[in-house]
C-alpha cells in the first residue's frame, strides 16, 4: 500500500501490533457500501471512466454478496478491512480496482465507515432497549396491584406497588433511549471527501455521496472531519449510562432473589446451579449484568483518556475506537437480550412482598400525615409518630396492634380513624398524586408508556429507513 516509500517490509512483531484486520473486519459492509458510493461519485464527477466505475461497482457488489453469504471475511494477513476490500476487488476486476482510492484517504475512509457503523450500532441498541422496555411495561401492568416494599438505604421505607417499581425502570431506560438516539445524530455526519486532512483538489460531489449513504449532512472542516471521534465518545457515554442503570436494578434483583428476601425467583432457563451444591439456583444473569456494567464504564473512561492526547489531525491511537465500541456492543446487546428474558420470566412471591412491606413500621408516615391534616405542624406530627414507633417496638407489635390508649397518650384525636389508614393497600391507593404508586395510576401510566414505546418504534423504523443504506439495515426496527 505504501511500498514505494519503504524498502523494508514491516517487522513481524510491529505488524502484529499495528494491524487491525482481526478487529475491524466486522465493518466489511460499511467499507464496501462507502466505497461503492465513492466510486459512483468519481464517475459522476468525470474523475474515473464510466467503464472503470461499472467494473468497480460490479466487483464490490459481488464481493459483498459473497461475504454476507459466508458470514463475513475470513481471517487473512491483510492489514485492515480497507486493504482487504481493495485487494479482493483488484483480484476480481484487475487494474480498475487500484483506481478506487483516487480522491480518498484512509483517514476520511475509516471515519466514514465507522460513522456508518456507529449509526447502525445505536439503532440496534435502541431496538434491544425498546424490547426491554416493552417487557418492563408488561410486568408493570401485571403487578399494578402488588404491594411491595419501597426501600431507602436498603431499609423498608414505604409500601409501593411492584408495578410502580417496573415503571421506574422504564423511565430510566427512556432517558437511555434518548441518549442512544442522540448518539445516532452525533455520528450522522459524512466526512468522505475530506482527504487526509486538507480536502482534495477536485470538484467532487460530497453532498451526493452523503445522500447515498444516508447521512443528513456533510462535515464542514476537513481537518476536524478526520480527527473527530466525539461521536464515539457520545455512543460510549450513552452505553455507560445504560449499563449503569441495568446494574442498579440488577443489584435489586440479586438482593431480592437471596434467601433473606425471597421476593422473586428467576426461571431455571435464566439461572445456573452449582458444581458442588445441589440445591443452588443462582441469579447469574443479573450478576453478570452488574459486572459488565463496570467493564462498559471502564471502556468509556478509557476512550476519553485515549482521545485527549491525540494531536490534530490523525494518529493511530484513533484506531482503538473500534476495539472499544465493538467490545461494548457485544457486551450490551447480548446482555440486554439475556436480562430481558430473565425479567420477563421471573416469578414474584406476592405474599412475601406484602409481608416485607409491613416490616419496619412503614405506616408511620400515615400517622404524621393524619395529624398534620388535623392542624398539627408536620414536625410535631413527625415526632408524635416517632414516639408511637418506639412504643410499638417496645411492645413488639405493629402500629395497628397498639391500644387506643397508646394512641390517646400521644394525641387524643388519633383513636378510631387512624386504624383505617394503616392498611397497606389503602396506603398505596392514597398515593394518587400524578406519578404516584396508586394502582390506578400505574395502569394508566403503563398504557401511556406503551404508546411512547410504539411511537419510538415508528421513529426507529424511520431512522433505519432514512439513515442507513439498504445493506446495513439488517433486522433493525422490524
Amino acid at each position: 500500500m505504501w511500498g514505494g516509500r519503504f524498502d523494508k517490509a514491516p517487522a513481524d512483531r510491529a505488524r502484529a501490533f499495528t494491524r487491525s484486520f482481526p478487529i475491524d473486519r466486522r465493518m466489511y459492509r460499511e467499507d464496501i457500501v462507502a466505497s461503492r458510493a465513492h466510486a459512483a461519485m468519481l464517475g459522476r464527477s468525470g474523475l474515473l471512466p464510466k467503464d472503470s466505475v461499472r467494473a468497480i461497482i460490479g466487483g464490490l457488489d459481488g464481493l459483498l454478496d459473497e461475504l454476507v453469504a459466508a458470514g463475513g471475511p475470513p481471517l487473512t494477513d491483510d492489514e485492515d478491512i480497507h486493504s482487504f476490500v481493495e485487494r479482493e476487488l483488484t483480484e476480481r476486476i484487475g487494474e480498475d480496482g487500484r483506481r478506487l482510492h483516487f480522491a480518498r484517504s484512509r483517514n476520511d475512509q475509516v471515519a466514514t465507515d465507522f460513522r456508518l457503523y456507529c449509526k447502525g450500532f445505536s439503532l440496534r441498541l435502541a431496538d434491544a432497549l425498546l424490547d426491554l422496555m416493552e417487557v418492563l411495561v408488561t410486568r408493570a401492568a401485571e403487578e399494578a396491584e402488588t404491594v411491595a416494599p419501597g426501600f431507602t438505604h436498603l431499609q423498608v421505607a414505604q409500601p409501593i406497588t411492584l408495578g410502580h417499581y417496573f415503571l421506574a425502570l422504564t423511565e430510566m431506560h427512556e432517558r437511555d433511549l434518548s441518549e442512544v438516539i442522540r448518539a445516532f445524530s452525533s455520528a450522522d455526519v459524512c466526512p468522505l471527501g475530506s482527504g487526509a486532512l486538507s480536502g482534495v483538489p477536485y470538484d467532487i460531489d460530497r453532498e451526493g455521496v452523503a445522500e447515498e449513504l444516508g447521512f443528513s449532512q456533510i462535515s464542514r472542516n476537513s481537518l476536524d472531519a478526520v480527527a473527530d471521534r466525539d461521536f464515539v465518545t457520545v455512543i460510549l457515554n450513552a452505553c455507560a449510562g445504560l449499563a449503569g442503570h441495568l446494574s442498579r436494578w440488577s443489584e435489586d434483583l440479586v438482593v431480592w432473589a437471596s434467601p433473606g428476601y425471597q421476593l422473586i425467583r428467576f426461571d431455571e432457563a435464566y439461572s445456573t446451579g452449582s458444581s458442588m451444591l445441589p440445591q443452588k439456583q443462582n441469579p447469574d444473569i443479573a450478576e453478570l449484568t452488574r459486572a459488565r456494567a463496570a467493564s462498559v464504564l471502564g471502556v468509556a473512561v478509557g476512550w476519553q483518556a485515549t482521545l485527549k492526547g491525540v494531536p490534530l489531525a490523525y494518529g493511530l491511537d484513533l484506531q482503538e475506537d473500534k476495539r472499544a465500541v465493538f467490545g461494548v456492543e457485544d457486551d450490551l446487546l447480548v446482555g440486554l437480550s439475556a436480562i430481558t428474558g430473565a425479567i420477563a420470566t421471573a416469578t414474584v412471591d406476592r405474599a412475601r412482598m406484602a409481608d416485607l412491606a409491613r416490616q419496619g413500621y412503614p405506616e408511620a408516615i400515615e400517622i404524621a400525615d393524619y395529624l398534620s391534616e388535623l392542624g398539627l405542624p408536620f414536625r410535631d406530627a413527625h415526632a408524635a409518630a416517632g414516639r408511637l414507633v418506639r412504643l410499638a417496638e417496645s411492645k413488639n407489635v405493629s402500629l395497628a396492634g397498639l391500644d387506643d390508649s397508646d394512641f390517646s397518650d400521644v394525641d387524643s384525636r388519633l383513636p378510631g380513624e387512624i386504624r383505617n389508614r394503616l392498611d397497606l393497600r389503602g396506603i398505596v391507593d392514597r398515593r394518587s398524586s400524578y406519578g404516584g404508586t396508586a394502582p390506578a395510576l400505574v395502569v394508566d401510566e403503563a398504557t401511556r408508556a406503551r404508546e411512547r414505546i410504539s411511537w419510538n418504534r415508528d421513529r426507529l423504523r424511520e431512522l433505519v429507513g432514512g439513515g442507513l443504506p439498504q445493506p446495513l439495515r439488517g433486522n433493525i426496527g422490524e
